[in-house]
């Protein structure tokens, strides 16, 4: 069996209530609790992996100081949040203007699922870049431990892939900062064990 932890990046902080995507942002790492919690929570011995960008770095290194055990730590690219082109840096409010002029307007996200803003990638495309992640550990290991700190996108995308949607979706999940989702993975099906914890 495979088991997939998945970790949303610490809090963002002085974006000035912009979207960002996958820009580079500070981040809040100051909540030593729930960091323990954490370390409490995720399995010890696994293989931990984050997004390229900062903020899911440093979350991975706080959890680390707070007594998180892996055994191996890998950044990946494809665990980035989606990249929104030149949405990214305007005020959320001015967002969803826009995007319901666009008619691409989405209440669970910053946009349709298929829609490509210029100079970014659809939420479709972040999904194929999850699954192929996903499909990647599939073939490479048997039984493992997977902690991953990446966004809320590429978490959202790991739901909508253990449900086997048709279409992708990015579903009504609430998915929030320093929360794990667990995903498994055994004899070529999916399971959901817990999302948002």
């Amino acid at each position: 069996m495979l088991n997939f932890w998945w970790v949303r990046h610490a809090p963002v902080v002085n974006n000035l209530g912009c979207c960002y995507g996958d820009n580079e942002v500070d981040c809040d790492t100051s909540n030593i609790k729930r960091f323990i919690y954490l370390a409490k929570l995720l399995p010890g011995n696994s293989k931990a992996y984050s997004s390229t960008l900062s903020r899911a770095k440093r979350t991975f290194t706080a959890t680390v100081k707070s007594g998180f055990k892996f055994k191996s730590y890998f950044e990946d690219e494809r665990l980035k949040e989606q990249n929104i082109g030149k949405f990214a840096g305007m005020k959320y409010k001015e967002l969803y203007k826009l995007t319901k002029e666009l008619k691409v307007y989405s209440p669970h996200w910053l946009m349709n699922e298929k829609y490509i803003p210029a100079g970014g990638e659809s939420f479709v495309n972040l999904n194929e870049r999850v699954n192929q992640f996903l499909q990647e550990k599939i073939l490479e290991n048997d039984n493992e431990n997977f902690v991953i700190f990446s966004h809320g996108g590429p978490i959202r995308s790991a739901i909508n892939i253990a449900l086997n949607n048709k279409q992708v979706s990015v579903g009504n999940f609430k998915i929030d900062n320093l929360k794990v989702t667990k995903i498994t993975y055994d004899k070529g099906g999916w399971e959901i064990a817990f999302i948002n914890k």
